[in-house]
């Protein structure tokens, strides 16, 4: 009796932490040239918090070309992508994330949609991969005021949610 006892015991304690997620929202900025405006978000998710994360974010596609920005300023729809990203540091070091995201999104010879899908199909925990998936669903436009980066990195907060807290 004492071991079956134990056996729930440990059952109960398993459904109880459900999971060792991270989750956080990074604030950095839009435009390189004004740092100090941090606008644009930044999701980082790891299971392995001190060892390496991922991170998410929606962004514009050809977003330093003239004809995107103005249509962007102009409340028009703009065709966007969502960017994962793979990076080995503590999700504590803020300027090393940044700076290694950064050096991965100045692309050569890689489209970001090909480097997005190698990192998704290499992800091992299933958690983060239900996550990912569900975000994959946002739709693939962007608008400066009622579809942007913020409210990308709100929809992944939602979906991450019960992943994070027990029920």
């Amino acid at each position: 009796m004492k071991v079956l006892f134990q056996f729930f015991e440990i059952l109960l304690l398993i459904s109880i932490v459900k999971s060792h997620l991270s989750f956080r929202i990074l604030q950095t900025s839009i435009l390189h040239f004004i740092p100090a405006i941090k606008l644009h978000h930044i999701i980082l998710l790891s299971d392995n918090p001190k060892e390496h994360l991922y991170t998410l974010d929606f962004t514009p596609i050809n977003q330093t070309h003239t004809s995107t920005l103005i249509k962007m300023v102009l409340a028009q729809n703009v065709p966007a992508e969502i960017r994962l990203r793979y990076i080995t540091t503590n999700i504590e070091n803020i300027d090393t994330i940044i700076e290694k995201w950064d050096k991965m999104n100045k692309l050569y010879g890689i489209s970001s949609k090909q480097l997005t899908n190698d990192f998704y199909t290499k992800i091992k925990n299933e958690d983060i991969k239900n996550i990912i998936e569900q975000s994959f669903e946002w739709k693939e436009y962007m608008n400066l005021y009622t579809h942007n980066c913020q409210h990308f990195s709100q929809y992944v907060k939602n979906i991450t949610y019960p992943y994070l807290h027990p029920i």
